[in-house]
C-alpha cells in the first residue's frame, strides 16, 4: 500500500514537472515569435502595451495587421493569440530590452 502511494505521488510530481517544462518551452517560443513578427513592422513596445487583451482582441488586431500587409503564418498567429493574453517571463523580457 505504501509503495503504491509513493508511486502515485511520484507520478503526480512527474506530470507537473512535464507540464512546467512544456509551459516554459511555449513561453520561449512565444517570445521568439512575438519579437520576430511584431518587431518587423513596428517598435516591440507597441505590442507590450497591449498585454492582457482578450484572445478575441488579439485575433482582431492580427486580422487588421494582415489587412495592412503583415504576413504572419497561421500557426504563429494561433500561438501569439494564446500566449499574449497572459504573457510569460520570456515574453516580458523581450519588452524590457
Amino acid at each position: 500500500m505504501l509503495k503504491n502511494f509513493i508511486l502515485c505521488i511520484f507520478a503526480v510530481f512527474a506530470l507537473f514537472f512535464v507540464i512546467s517544462l512544456s509551459a516554459q518551452a511555449d513561453d520561449t517560443e512565444c517570445a521568439r515569435v512575438f519579437e520576430m513578427n511584431c518587431g518587423e513592422c513596428h517598435e516591440i513596445e507597441r505590442g507590450c502595451e497591449l498585454f492582457g487583451q482578450s484572445k478575441e482582441e488579439w485575433v482582431e488586431l492580427f486580422e487588421f495587421m494582415e489587412d495592412m500587409g503583415a504576413d504572419i503564418p497561421e500557426n504563429e498567429l494561433n500561438l501569439l493569440s494564446e500566449c499574449l493574453v497572459t504573457p510569460g517571463e520570456a515574453v516580458k523580457q523581450v519588452c524590457e530590452r
